[in-house]
């Protein structure tokens, strides 16, 4: 595609693609963020856009934004505040007595998802196993959880 990226701006129907996409994600996604991802997004694509893999330029520009937008949210996701601990209230001290019960394992594959906001990946490559058995020991720990706290909450 031969455009420069002035044209490209300019052009209407790469504006209501990209004006669609955007409108998906308005709520969750700053407004400034959301305009550079767009340029951004159309120029790379400008410069990447291959004609003879018979796709229309609008689909795929449709499609990378998209992907740029939900990559960005899930950084987003993934950066947290840390809160002192002094600041826990009840809720929070009722989860650290729980984990105290804890075995180790279920507690650092429960830390590793919670609190680094590891992805399942990650956790397999840490504990040297596979994303799938990742997946299965932080559902059980989690299952492990439920369970001592509801037996918790009914004792009292």
């Amino acid at each position: 595609m031969n455009r420069s990226i002035d044209e490209a701006v300019k052009c209407v129907d790469y504006k209501k693609i990209m004006d669609k996409v955007c409108s998906k994600y308005n709520r969750f996604v700053d407004p400034d963020d959301l305009s550079s991802m767009r340029l951004v997004t159309l120029w790379e694509c400008l410069k990447k856009f291959d004609p003879e893999r018979k796709v229309k330029f609008t689909s795929y520009l449709y499609q990378q934004l998209t992907f740029a937008i939900k990559n960005h949210l899930k950084k987003k996701k993934r950066e947290f505040t840390n809160i002192p601990f002094d600041v826990c209230g009840p809720e929070q001290e009722n989860i650290n007595v729980v984990l105290m019960d804890f075995p180790e394992e279920y507690r650092t594959l429960l830390e590793q998802k919670h609190i680094s906001r590891m992805t399942m990946n990650e956790i397999g490559e840490e504990n040297g196993y596979s994303r799938e058995t990742a997946r299965r020991r932080v559902n059980k720990a989690g299952r492990h959880y439920k369970s001592l706290n509801e037996n918790r909450i009914t004792v009292r």
